[in-house]
């Protein structure tokens, strides 16, 4: 009965683990779904990474302009809009893309947000 038990728990704990690592948190612009935050990155968790991040593009919805920027940042690729952080590229996002390079995930979220970005913007 006891192994009954433990296998029924560690089984639990396997399951809920694998569910947490596929987590998949949208980063809307507008209706459009730009990219996925997977994981956690300086602190926060892909939720609080997707909301700062969708924070940023809505101030700017409204408005024209939308240029989107990187800089290194260590490992790091640090996106902007305007100015503004959008996002931290990390290692760990780029092996939860299945990438080998950072870059590669910075430009690809940075052109995704440029094109839903011209997309869903107010003022054309």
């Amino acid at each position: 009965m006891f192994r009954r038990v433990l296998l029924s728990l560690a089984t639990a704990s396997l399951i809920g683990g694998l569910a947490a690592a596929q987590m998949r948190v949208p980063v809307y612009c507008g209706s459009f779904t730009c990219f996925y935050f997977r994981v956690a990155a300086e602190g926060k968790e892909p939720e609080a990474r997707a909301g700062a991040a969708m924070d940023v593009i809505n101030k700017y919805l409204g408005g024209k302009v939308c240029k989107v920027t990187s800089k290194p940042a260590g490992k790091n690729i640090k996106l902007f809009l305007n100015n503004e952080l959008i996002a931290v590229v990390t290692p760990e996002d780029a092996a939860a893309e299945r990438q080998k390079k950072v870059a590669t995930v910075a430009a690809r979220w940075s052109r995704l947000l440029t094109e839903a970005f011209d997309a869903s913007k107010a003022q054309k």
